[in-house]
């Protein structure tokens, strides 16, 4: 097949960008996140008793002779250990927009970085999908294996091309729920991909699912749905994931309150997430940096 979509894999490099966390991974496998676990680790936690930690090896002599009364003290490190990130993808029809950039190149290659990242950073990488039902093709159970992002590239290049017929025959994202529990108990981060034009009633519920993770939304919208309409004219509209269509008569007028209302509705997304207790949203851009994504993440520490 011909086109951008047959050209994801191909052309593509993974980019690496790094996150960060404040909280305890509680994870055995080794990584580079701090645990409340007591170990080999290099990071120094306190001092304990001989007795409690039997390690001539890191006594402390001066903090030693500084109790009352006198009892030796060990210094005691803490262990760093293996994190869960996820991509929880949405795959309903509006995610098959093509405007100013190819939505589905974007989700590609932002997830096939995301992979990279996770596991050149000694974590493990998990995926899911889903629209109206989950997508067990972007079913990726949680690896460190260093050939995951590639993996995954090849997956979900195979994906587009062999549903790119789907386009418009009106799927929502009423899975996305299910996909979030599918994580399980233990805490990750997750990344939630999708353009968000969901009901709040959805969002809540997707939002609940994925309470007890770290949850940084990352929105994807194609600024020619709002930004690149004709100046003049009747306009046949089509709500892609309902399949309803609506005539418009263009003119200034529309034109200024479309994107007065694209603003209002970032602004309310933003703080509805933010309400729910997630990270600030990624707005990905169709050139997005993996730089930007990297002070983004950083700045955005949950």
């Amino acid at each position: 097949m011909s086109g951008p979509v047959s050209r994801v894999h191909s052309a593509f490099e993974p980019s690496l960008f790094f996150y960060s966390i404040q909280w305890r991974s509680k994870s055995y496998h080794a990584g580079a996140t701090l645990t409340a676990h007591h170990g080999n680790g290099s990071d120094f936690a306190g001092f304990s008793s001989l007795l409690a930690c039997p390690d001539p090896k890191r006594i402390d002599i001066r903090a030693s002779v500084r109790t009352v009364p006198r009892q030796w003290l060990v210094r005691t490190y803490l262990e760093r250990a293996a994190i869960r990130v996820f991509a929880i993808v949405d795959l309903s029809s509006s995610m098959f927009f093509e405007g100013e950039s190819n939505m589905r190149q974007q989700v590609t290659e932002f997830v096939s970085s995301l992979a990279w990242s996770a596991t050149r950073q000694g974590d493990a990488f998990g995926m899911r999908a889903a629209a109206d039902t989950s997508i067990p093709a972007w079913q990726v159970m949680p690896t460190f294996q260093p050939g995951t992002a590639h993996m995954v590239a090849q997956q979900m290049t195979r994906y587009w091309q062999e549903t790119v017929a789907r386009e418009g025959k009106g799927s929502g994202a009423t899975a996305m729920p299910e996909a979030m529990e599918a994580i399980g108990p233990q805490r990750a981060l997750v990344f939630l991909l999708s353009d968000f034009y969901w009901s709040d009633d959805l969002l809540q519920k997707t939002l609940q699912a994925g309470q007890g993770h770290d949850v940084i939304p990352v929105v994807l919208r194609d600024r020619s749905a709002t930004e690149g309409l004709p100046a003049f004219g009747w306009a046949r509209l089509r709500d892609m994931e309902t399949g309803e269509e609506r005539s418009w008569m263009l003119r200034r007028r529309l034109h200024q309150q479309i994107v007065a209302n694209a603003q209002q509705q970032k602004q309310a997304l933003n703080a509805k997430l933010l309400k729910a207790g997630t990270r600030a949203p990624l707005w990905l851009s169709p050139g997005w940096r993996a730089e930007d994504v990297s002070r983004h993440l950083m700045e955005t520490m949950a």
